[in-house]
Parts: C-alpha cells; sequence; structure tokens
C-alpha cells in the first residue's frame, strides 16, 4: 500500500526560515541519495505520523511526492524536540529497486520453548538484525518458530529463514536467542531419568 506524503521544495534556508515553517505548521526536511542533490523541502509531520501509526513500521518506504513526482525513501534521520517530543527535522533518503538498501528488521517469536516445561527461559539477545535488500522487499520482521529450542539451545544469525532477494548481514555469525535455564539431572524421585 502507498504512503504518500505531500513536500514542498523550500527555497530558503537558515534558521529563520525553519522558523517560519514551522509556524505554518510545516517543518523543514531534506531528500537526499545517491547520484542525486539534496534537496529541502518542507513537510506536515502529522501526515508523516499518521503514516507510520498506520503501518506500525519503522523501515515504512514513504512516497514523498514533489510537483508531481513520487519519490520512493526510507525515514533516515529525525530529530525531535528534548522537552515536547514534536518532530523538527526529517532526513528522506531515496531507495531505488536496483540498489540494495541495509536496514535494522526487528526479530519476533512464535510458539513455546519445548524446554519451558524444565523451566527454560527465553532469552533475545538481537531484537534486530542488519538486514541488505531492495526496498520493496524489506520484511517487517523475522519469524523464528521457538517451539523445538531446548534449554541450551540458540539460533544463530545464519539459521533464520530469509525470503529470496534478503539477506541478514554480518561480518563473524551470532547468536539472536537462546533458551537458558538450569537443565535437570535424572535419577530424581519421580522424574524421568536423563539420557545416558
Amino acid at each position: 500500500m502507498s504512503n504518500t506524503l505531500n513536500a514542498t521544495v523550500r527555497s530558503s534556508s537558515g534558521k529563520g526560515a525553519a522558523r517560519k515553517t514551522r509556524r505554518d505548521g510545516k517543518i523543514p526536511a531534506v531528500l537526499y541519495g545517491p547520484e542525486n542533490e539534496p534537496v529541502p523541502v518542507d513537510i506536515d509531520p502529522d501526515q508523516l505520523v499518521r503514516i507510520f501509526r498506520k503501518t506500525n513500521d519503522r523501515n515504512t518506504v514513504v512516497d514523498v511526492e514533489i510537483d508531481g513526482t513520487s519519490v520512493p525513501t526510507l525515514v533516515q534521520d529525525v530529530q525531535r524536540h528534548p522537552v515536547s517530543r514534536d518532530i523538527l527535522h526529517v532526513d528522506f533518503y531515496r531507495v531505488s529497486k536496483s540498489k540494495p538498501v541495509e536496514v535494522m528488521v526487528p526479530v519476533t517469536t512464535v510458539g513455546r520453548p519445548a524446554g519451558a516445561v524444565l523451566g527454560g527461559r527465553l532469552r533475545l539477545i538481537r531484537r534486530v538484525v542488519r538486514t541488505r535488500c531492495v526496498y520493496d522487499r524489506i520484511p517487517s520482521s523475522f519469524v523464528v518458530d521457538i517451539s523445538p529450542m531446548n534449554i541450551g539451545d540458540m539460533v544463530k544469525a545464519s539459521e533464520i529463514a530469509t525470503p529470496e532477494g534478503v539477506e541478514i548481514v554480518f561480518d563473524h555469525d551470532f547468536n539472536v536467542l537462546t533458551v537458558y535455564g538450569k537443565k535437570q539431572r535424572g535419577g530424581a524421585a519421580g522424574a524421568p531419568s536423563g539420557k545416558k
């Protein structure tokens, strides 16, 4: 679903121009990317907030529309007021279907670990992982089925299933989640014996 944000090119710059923009109910922003000069624009912050409330996804592709031309972008940086938390400035990064981008994608889980019956608990070591793909393939999350996991089991980044054209980026393979707890020894009265 398209998430269009209307923008107008800003002709003036400086703190005075930015203050005037905010008085008019808009905020200054910049549109930049490879092989393109930065374009200063003004946007409606409420419109941007509504887009992200609708998608609830940090990697939402925002189509910035300028003079009838729609430019697909990712929000690269948001500056907020330290007290009011109002948005003060936004950086939009131009994306292309021919060039992959790197984004941080959340890791979510389904199921209950098999080790939970012995008191095992899930520990999510990395809540997000760096991912590389073209912008229209960015997953909202990576879902890991933890049902088979016993105490002491771990899932590494390389073991997470990814859609076609999507890869998790790492220099050294790392643990993403684990089930931890004290392993029960066999032989206790009323308890099943352990492995021999």
